[in-house]
């Protein structure tokens, strides 16, 4: 995976959550082991468990370029989760 320089800007950006004004709903199915942490973590530091998610998409979408990302993903075997 390649990772890119980060401007000031930039890494400014990463490090701040969104107005929650702003904010989108998503719904996501995560692994027991990934809903786990995630749930550690936010109880762990008092923060939100859609704060840790941000914060993170925020660093990783900074750091890796799509094309690199949608490559990692696909070779992970990542696809289209639908129910039928």
């Amino acid at each position: 995976m390649s990772l890119r320089r980060m401007n000031g800007s930039e890494a400014a950006l990463s490090q701040r959550i969104g107005e929650p004004q702003n904010a989108q709903r998503f719904t996501v199915n995560l692994s027991a082991e990934i809903g786990a942490e995630l749930r550690d973590i936010a109880t762990t530091h008092r923060v939100s468990e859609s704060s840790v998610v941000e914060i993170a998409l925020r660093h990783l979408f900074r750091r890796v370029s799509a094309p690199a990302l949608g490559t990692f993903l696909r070779e992970r075997g990542a696809c289209l989760r639908r129910r039928a």
